[in-house]
């Protein structure tokens, strides 16, 4: 099954934003694309897709969902919301600004684990040299005899054991990744996690205000566009607070009263904002504003994702690498004791 990395999803939706923004449709957006070289299969698929999904009559969202796993749930309801609000290029844009931030964080986070990664693949072989050359020396020749066999066994055996610790770490975030798009109590515990926190919640807010400006340009009813924006949020947070906000803004109240019955959710100075523009008549410029801010705080939690993320698996690394060369002290240790009780 082809796939498509952050980088070429990035300039997949740029090309869509593109043709969007100059009025093209996307049946011929598709054409378009579909005869340009030197293209991945991944990409070469979303587009047949698409193409056939819209000749098909579906919307655009549910075209591009007919790709199967290329496209993800949030790009999907991205796409769908911005397309039902009218605004189909700012949910392009949206999409091609936040997979090149991932990309962006993607290689940081890999150049940084360069050292430690090397560091972890030197450490290995030698303590484990070490110690069964330490443990296969002795005078009176009681010790095993020194096997190369046994050195590279147990040398895999470390190797596999943090392979299998990385994988495992790596799959449980995307796990939950996943999962808190959709769970509130999921997402809750994720945006108390330092670093990551912040991340997903500015990333999160950015496209909660971008998706309902674009309702409420479209001329939406708050309650629908309360419900929009937070399905196309990716925070489960923000879903579950949207929905039950959306009830209480159809039976009349405000939309503030909505936002501020949802503390854990809602950011307060959000709340407040939108409060104070919900007065004025102001709506539309205020989530216009709220999306700017958001998307430079998500950039530089993105930022410091990226930065530290290498840093903390180093610490990691370090202590590991320390575990082993303790382990390769002892058996020297013993290798010396041994010396100095034997008798001749």
């Amino acid at each position: 099954m082809p796939s498509l990395s952050a980088a070429a999803k990035s300039r997949l939706y740029a090309n869509f934003a593109k043709y969007a923004h100059s009025g093209m449709g996307m049946e011929k957006a598709c054409e378009s694309l579909l005869r340009q070289p030197r293209m991945r299969a991944g990409e070469r698929r979303i587009y047949e897709r698409l193409r056939a999904g819209l000749r098909e009559g579906r919307s655009i969202g549910a075209a591009l969902g007919s790709a199967g796993s290329l496209i993800s749930p949030l790009e999907i309801e991205v796409v769908s919301a911005a397309e039902e609000g009218g605004r189909l290029e700012k949910g392009f844009d949206h999409l091609a600004t936040y997979f090149h931030r991932a990309d962006q964080t993607r290689r940081r986070i890999v150049g940084g684990l360069a050292y430690p990664v090397i560091l972890l693949h030197l450490a290995i072989p030698a303590t484990t040299l070490a110690v069964t050359a330490f443990r296969s020396f002795s005078l009176d020749g009681s010790a095993p005899e020194f096997s190369f066999a046994d050195a590279f066994l147990k040398m895999g055996n470390a190797f596999l054991v943090s392979y299998l610790v990385v994988a495992l770490i790596v799959a449980g975030a995307v796990l939950l990744h996943r999962m808190a798009r959709t769970s509130g109590l999921i997402d809750g515990l994720l945006r108390r996690t330092p670093l990551l926190g912040p991340a997903r919640l500015a990333i999160a807010m950015e496209r909660f205000a971008a998706v309902f400006e674009i309702f409420l340009l479209a001329g939406k009813t708050m309650s629908t566009s309360l419900t929009g924006a937070g399905a196309a949020s990716g925070s489960g947070l923000l879903r579950e607070a949207s929905a039950a906000g959306s009830r209480i803004v159809a039976e009349g109240d405000l939309l503030a009263v909505a936002l501020y019955s949802a503390p854990s959710a809602f950011p307060a100075d959000f709340a407040s904002g939108v409060a104070s523009a919900e007065e004025a008549g102001a709506l539309d410029r205020e989530m216009a504003e709220w999306t700017r801010y958001y998307a430079e705080a998500a950039r530089a939690a993105m930022d410091r994702l990226g930065e530290w993320t290498p840093r903390l698996f180093y610490w990691a690394i370090l202590i590991f690498v320390a575990v082993l060369m303790v382990r390769a002290g002892l058996a020297y240790r013993d290798l010396l004791n041994n010396l100095i009780d034997f008798e001749f």
